[in-house]
């Protein structure tokens, strides 16, 4: 365990808290860290070379997102991710990634447009030799662009939240040949969507690609 707390770099210039919490988050979210498993304040500390007040921060942040609980005389406890919690975030995802769209579809240009068909064309090209991990990150990129195209930092944040918290899941879909089809599919259909700037389209377009990874994950993927 001590390899997911390594020394922060002095190169990171982030604040000390913020760079504990999403490391802490990540490995909750990656099951590096496991429901049950306890969070030593003092061991968290040394070993990432700080001290224990933005570890003790950082703990409070689990605890708000549900991620962690404190238990007296136990400590911080990892409480990791229901399938309550999951169906949760997709409904926010649903509403969140149907904004996004819109906003970038009233955004986007001719040659933001060309990018996003050149990413489908890599994606398909992937997907047919069966690359699932050079996929992923080309599916990746394709959101990132869109995310941008918003506009609207707060919605950005949001949203890579919501998808880091959906990762896993995410990436399990993505194996199946079944969703991966259906979703290149709503990609292509969003395309479209773009190039006739119908903003209304793109946000339904938006809603059913969460909708449909949603019922996809209730009715194949057996995680919990």
């Amino acid at each position: 365990m001590s390899s997911l707390f390594e020394k922060i770099e002095v190169t990171d210039l982030r604040p000390i808290r913020e760079i504990v919490f999403e490391r802490l988050r990540k490995a909750i979210i990656d099951g590096d860290l496991e429901p049950g498993d306890r969070l030593v304040e003092t061991y968290i500390a040394e070993n990432m070379g700080v001290s224990r007040t933005p570890v003790r921060e950082a703990f409070r942040q689990l605890e708000i997102e549900g991620l962690a609980e404190n238990i007296p005389r136990k400590g911080t406890i990892v409480r990791g991710i229901s399938k309550e919690d999951i169906m949760e975030i997709y409904q926010i995802r649903e509403v969140l990634e149907g904004l996004a769209f819109r906003l970038a579809c009233s955004n986007i240009s001719e040659a933001q447009i060309a990018k996003l068909k050149e990413k489908i064309c890599k994606m398909d090209q992937y997907m047919d030799d069966e690359n699932i991990a050079q996929y992923w990150v080309v599916h990746g990129e394709f959101h990132d662009i869109i995310l941008h195209l918003t506009g609207n930092k707060r919605l950005i944040e949001q949203m890579k939240q919501i998808y880091q918290y959906l990762s896993k899941l995410r990436e399990a879909t993505l194996v199946m040949n079944k969703r991966r089809h259906q979703a290149m599919k709503e990609h292509k259909d969003l395309i479209e969507a773009f190039e006739k700037k119908d903003e209304k389209l793109a946000e339904k377009i938006g809603r059913e690609h969460t909708i449909n990874a949603k019922k996809f994950i209730e009715k194949e993927v057996h995680l919990f």
